[in-house]
């Protein structure tokens, strides 16, 4: 069985082609960074005909940044798009461009738990979570050994869980969501302000005025900088919190840790972020925190497998 897959990011979109499991082929182009839906659109189009030319699968998966509407294709603003401004039918949209050929769409991070369960970290594991740290922090849901997605499309968004009673809205630093904790962009929005304060960072000193990367805090905590230590630490504190939460609630078998960002923090977060989970474990029982395995390829990876599961 032949089935192709995509991941729509904000910087980039790849797709693949997989072959009875196997990556056969990928093609990746820059998503653009103005203009519209329909050039979005036409780009996925395009890495689409590089690695399918032949026009041989008969369905696509696609994983984009933002909830799907179950059983719609439809995603709704997206706000690392250009011009993403309202609904847009991605599946209807770029089965016009792909010769009316079925496509399957869901969120990025749901496909990307989805191949980590089928083929990855998770392989042999029902029911799990996978939580990917980066710009922000996304989770998606296997249980059972199926991917779930709610009746409305927002089944395990973790990073949208309260970890703190009161917000941080006075500060510009977030209204209390474990996202505003361990998502990068407002760790950085945190840095900034405890420099604004007067607590001098190394995060600071590399970054400038450019965007905080996941490789400077991995920079800074190499140095011991006091700020990213503390901020870092308050990152596994509230993923720890959530996490737990999220055991005594679904009773998941494993956590699957990936991200830019938890890429970069590497084993030693992995290792002090499952002790703060076996810390906080109900009734003593826990799950083991497990490093995702699939890499950048994983969500275009896991929307082939969406594909083929339609057959």
């Amino acid at each position: 069985m032949i089935s192709i897959g995509v991941d729509l990011g904000g910087t980039k979109t790849m797709a693949v082609r997989v072959e009875d499991g196997r990556i056969i082929d990928k093609a990746k182009k820059s998503t653009p960074r103005v203009g519209g839906p329909d050039d979005v659109l036409d780009t996925i189009a395009a890495v689409v005909a590089k690695v399918d030319p032949e026009q041989r699968a008969a369905t696509i998966g696609v994983g984009v940044p933002g909830p799907v509407r179950p059983g719609t294709g439809v995603l709704a603003v997206a706000k690392n798009l250009p011009g993403w401004d309202h609904d847009v039918d991605v599946a209807a949209g770029l089965g016009e461009r792909c010769a009316g050929r079925r496509v399957l769409v869901d969120n990025d991070v749901n496909v990307g738990t989805l191949a980590e369960a089928r083929v990855g970290a998770g392989t042999g594991v029902a029911d799990l979570l996978g939580v990917f740290m980066g710009t922000g922090v996304g989770a998606g849901l296997v249980l059972d050994g199926t991917l779930r997605q709610g009746p409305r499309g927002i089944a395990g968004e973790l990073g949208h869980a309260y970890v703190a009673f009161r917000d941080f809205e006075t500060a510009a630093v977030g209204r209390g969501e474990l996202e505003d904790y361990a998502g990068r962009r407002m760790m950085e929005a945190r840095a900034r302000a405890c420099h604004a304060e007067g607590d001098t960072t190394a995060l600071v000193d590399l970054a400038g005025d450019s965007r905080m990367k996941s490789s400077t805090w991995e920079k800074a905590l190499d140095v011991d900088d006091p700020v990213a230590v503390r901020l870092v630490n308050d990152a596994a504190d509230a993923m720890a919190a959530a996490l737990a939460s999220a055991v005594a609630l679904l009773d998941v078998e494993l956590i699957v840790l990936g991200g830019g960002m938890a890429e970069r923090l590497g084993e030693p977060f992995r290792a002090d972020l499952e002790s703060r989970v076996t810390a906080r474990a109900f009734a003593g029982i826990s799950a083991p925190v497990r490093s995702a395995r699939l890499g950048d390829t994983g969500g275009a990876l896991g929307a082939a497998l969406l594909a083929e599961a339609a057959g």
